[in-house]
């Protein structure tokens, strides 16, 4: 028996906001309408009124043909035309475009729906067979990682962690009831493409593609997405035309000036490719008369410079801003970084949680807050039993403040002898031949204890890498285990001598200046500690909280 011709066809659908009273064509960048090589017609849709636009995208000569002519002196007459189409239907409060060839590329890429068909697919998707899941991992490594399964697995395959990650894409089959491909093909199950926009076969027929519009519109407006999936979509970059973004810029303009709320220094990601304790900075870029080379960068070494231009030109003058970590005979340490990938930033906006972080925006969501601000106050809750020495002050230029976090840890380790300071101590290994720095104090049990002042404009995410990386080489690598023993006899003078077998089992965060409770650090902060405590653990070690008091004592 022939089979019957398939009653849909695969096409890219994105969903636009549409604004009351928007015409259609607001939806189409004019340099497309008004070009020659493009036209527009006015359609009906099974009795909707709809939009098309096709035409072709031409452009010169492609690059590459320089260099075929420069190796045979020939130079072939050749172009790149790419054809474009969009048709749009609106349905409800949006309009839904389904897109050709190069179509996505004419439509105005602000009025796009961001997520749409991650959110379908996220609702839809057989978590038994996903093929595909590009995630972003949000902390200080802003990683991205793209896997394929081409055979389909189960969601546990692709590594997921509920913290941290963000999914911009998901390949999976769907089952194909609701659909018009699903009408007389004996096919079951489609196989989809979820980002902005959604691969998906839909009808050939006006009337059946309107259904499957609808149908398409009823699973994302009012189904729930597949259990344990929830958080996935409430978490998401931003697309640099979302309409957010420029509130968002004059908000973090307005606030690069000292003492600022909701404003941290953080590490970017380009210095964890780096090895090594900085000991200075260079900053390019500040200006006449402020200090370009600290031995300690702080948030007003950069805030206080930007905070004599106006709030127009800040941002631009902040990413103008060059910060480079030198050694001690001030050599290079890191390549020189952009002042706005030291920043990050948080602020609340028509209900919503956003965060500026390595440059990019992020929209976080109610659920996935109220998940993180869950298991950080589960982390709090683990309690060390050590009593760490109060926090002395010392003599500054402004007058009297608390010693920086060196000058600390070696005023408690002279305070209380069951504390080794190993600040700025690094342990070499094959794998870190720069140096990492194990722990700021060794506990008298041998706790790998990592010391924080929470309220020093200082993002927190450092910390808790270093505590990461530390707790990863000395639990797994047998050279890492020997340079640590090593580095404890000799800056002990002899008095600490590990076993062989040492391997360390409880790693402390102190914190001080404020209470240790979600609310203390930034959303970006609780997001490295989630996964700082998941690593941990994972690693069979303990993590503990302790606090640290506040001392009126004056030291130099």
């Amino acid at each position: 028996m022939p089979r019957r011709p398939s009653m849909s066809r695969k096409v890219s659908l994105y969903r636009l906001d549409s604004r009351q009273d928007d015409e259609l064509r607001s939806h189409i960048q004019s340099k497309y309408l008004d070009a020659e090589e493009f036209r527009a017609w006015d359609v009906l849709v099974a009795g909707v009124d709809g939009l098309l636009v096709a035409g072709v995208i031409a452009s010169s000569s492609p690059k590459w043909l320089s260099h075929v002519q420069s190796l045979v002196d020939l130079s072939p007459d050749l172009s790149n035309n790419t054809s474009a189409a969009v048709l749009l239907v609106p349905y409800e409060r949006y309009v839904y475009t389904l897109s050709w060839g190069f179509g996505h590329l004419i439509v105005e890429p602000g009025d796009i729906d961001p997520g749409f068909g991650l959110r379908f697919a996220l609702r839809r998707a057989n978590p038994e067979q996903v093929r595909a899941l590009t995630v972003h991992t949000m902390d200080t490594l802003a990683r991205t990682a793209r896997t394929t399964v081409p055979g389909g697995a189960t969601l546990d395959a692709f590594g997921m962690e509920e913290i941290g990650e963000i999914v911009s894409r998901l390949v999976g089959r769907v089952s194909s009831a609701g659909l018009t491909a699903a009408r007389g093909s004996g096919n079951d199950a489609v196989t989809i493409r979820g980002a902005d926009g959604l691969s998906i076969p839909l009808g050939r027929e006006a009337e059946g593609l309107l259904a499957d519009l609808r149908f398409l519109h009823t699973v994302v407006e009012h189904e729930s997405p597949i259990a344990g999936l929830e958080h996935f979509e409430q978490t998401k970059p931003l697309r640099s035309g979302d309409p957010a973004v420029e509130t968002l810029k004059e908000r973090l303009a307005e606030a690069l000036i000292p003492g600022a709320q909701r404003i941290a220094l953080s590490w970017p990601a380009e210095w964890e490719e780096d090895y090594g304790e900085a000991d200075g900075y260079f900053l390019a870029g500040l200006g006449r008369g402020w200090d370009d080379r600290p031995d300690t960068l702080e948030l007003e070494h950069l805030l206080g410079a930007l905070a004599e231009r106006s709030s127009e030109t800040r941002l631009a003058a902040l990413k103008r801003i060059k910060i480079q970590a030198l050694d001690a005979n001030g050599g290079a340490v890191s390549r020189a970084i952009s002042g706005d990938k030291w920043i990050t930033f948080e602020d609340d906006l028509h209900g919503q949680r956003y965060v500026f972080h390595q440059g990019r925006w992020f929209n976080i969501g109610s659920a996935y807050l109220d998940m993180l601000r869950g298991k950080i106050s589960r982390i709090f809750a683990q309690r060390s039993m050590l009593e760490l020495p109060a926090w002395p002050k010392t003599q500054k230029k402004n007058g009297v403040g608390p010693v920086i976090e060196r000058r600390y840890n070696e005023y408690a380790s002279a305070q209380n002898d069951s504390l080794l300071c190993l600040d700025r101590k690094l342990i070499r290994t094959e794998q870190h031949d720069r140096g990492i720095e194990a722990c700021d104090l060794l506990g008298p049990d041998n706790e790998l204890i990592h010391v924080k002042r929470l309220g020093d404009s200082v993002s927190a995410s450092h910390l808790f890498n270093q505590a990461t990386v530390s707790a990863e080489a000395l639990r797994r690598q047998a050279d890492a285990q020997e340079s640590f023993r090593a580095r404890v006899r000799e800056v002990s003078n002899g008095a600490r001598d590990l076993p062989e077998d040492f391997r360390p089992r409880k790693v402390v965060l102190a914190f001080a200046e404020r209470e240790a409770t979600p609310r203390a650090l930034m959303t970006f902060s609780q997001v490295t500690l989630a996964r700082c405590a998941q690593r941990i653990g994972e690693l069979d070690m303990d993590l503990e909280i302790v606090e640290i008091g506040d001392s009126e004592d004056l030291i130099e």
